[in-house]
């Protein structure tokens, strides 16, 4: 962030087989999250520096209830497939791709069941790199 000068990191982030296990059936057939999914996602949705989108190609009618659970839990998407902070200029066109820096998805290499624990090791060390150079 600080090189590039940007205000915000934007998270395009999958639902199944990301946060929770996708059954590929109507029927999710289990409500469990990944383990440390929602506390990371908790910690991205409390800083000021992060938005969060929601990318699925699920209907947001049925995964509302899911988002609805994790806003109960302290979690927060900013958007729903789509990210209007960033509209398109003359040099960039978002109206078929919109704008994220960073993909947090299975179909990226993404593995729910350990890569939030990296995800929060790295916040937790940007942090603490971020509070020294303060002091």
């Amino acid at each position: 962030m600080k090189d590039r000068n940007w205000e915000k990191i934007f998270f395009a982030i999958d639902f199944h087989d990301t946060i929770m296990p996708g059954s590929y059936t109507k029927d999710d057939g289990t409500d469990a999250f990944y383990p440390k999914a929602i506390e990371v996602l908790k910690m991205l949705t409390e800083r000021s520096d992060c938005t969060l989108i929601l990318w699925t190609s699920s209907h947001e009618d049925y995964v509302q209830k899911h988002i609805d659970r994790m806003k109960v839990l302290g979690v927060e998407f900013d958007h729903f497939n789509c990210n209007p902070e960033c509209p398109s200029t003359e040099l960039c066109n978002f109206d078929g791709k919109f704008y994220f820096n960073v993909l947090i998805d299975d179909k990226a290499g993404f593995d729910g069941n350990t890569d939030w624990q990296v995800v929060e090791e790295a916040l937790e060390f940007n942090d603490a790199v971020k509070e020294s150079k303060e002091d």
